[in-house]
C-alpha cells in the first residue's frame, strides 16, 4: 500500500498536520472533515487517557481521509508497538537527546531485519489489509523531536541512524531549555538560525523537517524554508481563541438583543 504522506514528500510538498488534544472522536471528526493531510494526536501532552479513547478517534481522523499520527508519551517500545498495532501510521518520539535513544524508538517501530516490533498488527490488519506486516516497514513513519539541547548537540548522530524519517522540533521547549526569554520567537534571528540548522541537518541525510508551528503564517514560513511537515492548529487552543473572539466581539458591539434569522 502507497503512503501518500510519503509520497507528497517525495514529490518536494508540504504536508499539513493539526494537532489534537482533546479526547473526542467528535472534536476529531471536525477536525478530519477539513481536509488536513496529518492529524497527529498528542498522547504526551493531550487528554487521551488510553487506547479506549483513541480508536475512535483514530476511526474518525481516517473516515475522512487524513492520516493518523501519534506524539508518544515517551520511548516506550510497548506502548509504540500498540499504537502502530491500532492503525497509527507516524509516530513522533518526545525527549530524544542521543542517536542511542532514537535508535531504540526506530527499532521498536520496525519489524525484523530492521527492528524488533512485534507481530500482532491487530486492527492494522483490518485497516490496511492482511499482507500489512510485509510493507509495514516502509509504511510507517518515526519522527524524532529535537527540543534539548542535548538533542542539538546530538543532532548529527540522531540523524544517522536508520529508518527514521525525519526530525520534528519543539520551538517551546527547545527555546526555554536554551535559555531564551521568549519562547519560540521565530523573529529572533538566532533561534531563528539553530531552526535553519536543523533544517539544514536534515536535508543533508535526507531526511524531512517538520515543526510546531503553531499558526498557519508560520507553518508557511517554514514551509517556505524547506520544513515539510508543518504544525499549523491546535484543537483546543483554536477552540479557546474562537470562544475568547466571540465573547469579545459581543461585548463590544454594543448591540442588545438583535436577532438573527434561522
Amino acid at each position: 500500500m502507497q503512503n501518500k504522506i510519503k509520497q507528497k514528500w517525495a514529490n518536494g510538498d508540504p504536508v499539513t498536520n493539526a494537532w489534537i488534544s482533546t479526547p473526542s472522536s467528535w472534536s476529531a471528526e471536525i477536525m478530519a472533515s477539513v481536509g488536513f493531510d496529518v492529524m497527529t494526536i498528542d498522547a504526551q501532552h493531550g487528554l487521551a487517557p488510553d487506547l479506549t479513547t483513541m480508536l475512535p478517534m483514530l476511526q474518525a481522523i481516517e473516515g475522512s481521509g487524513t492520516v493518523p499520527f501519534v506524539r508518544l508519551p515517551d520511548n516506550n517500545a510497548a506502548y509504540i508497538m500498540r499504537m502502530l498495532d491500532a492503525g497509527v501510521v507516524g509516530l513522533i518520539c518526545p525527549m530524544l537527546d542521543t542517536a542511542e535513544e532514537t535508535a531504540a524508538f526506530v527499532r521498536a517501530a520496525k519489524y525484523y531485519p530492521k527492528g524488533n516490533r512485534s507481530l500482532g498488527p491487530t486492527r492494522s490488519n483490518v485497516v490496511y489489509g492482511e499482507d500489512y506486516a510485509s510493507y509495514a516497514n516502509d509504511f510507517t513513519i518515526t519522527l524524532a523531536m529535537i527540543e534539548t539541547p542535548d538533542a542539538l548537540k546530538n543532532i548529527r548522530e540522531m540523524a544517522k541512524v536508520p529508518n527514521l524519517d525525519g526530525f520534528y522540533v519543539g520551538p517551546w521547549d527547545l527555546s526555554m531549555s536554551l535559555g531564551y526569554e521568549k519562547l519560540a520567537d521565530f523573529q529572533d534571528p538566532s533561534f531563528l538560525n539553530i531552526l535553519k540548522e536543523i533544517l539544514a541537518v536534515a536535508t543533508e541525510h535526507n531526511l524531512v523537517a517538520g515543526i510546531h508551528a503553531a499558526t498557519p503564517q508560520n507553518a508557511r514560513l517554514f514551509a517556505d524554508l524547506g520544513y515539510k511537515f508543518v504544525t499549523m492548529i491546535n484543537d483546543s487552543s483554536a477552540l479557546k481563541a474562537i470562544a475568547k473572539t466571540t465573547l469579545a466581539e459581543f461585548e463590544g458591539s454594543g448591540e442588545k438583543g438583535k436577532l438573527g434569522s434561522y
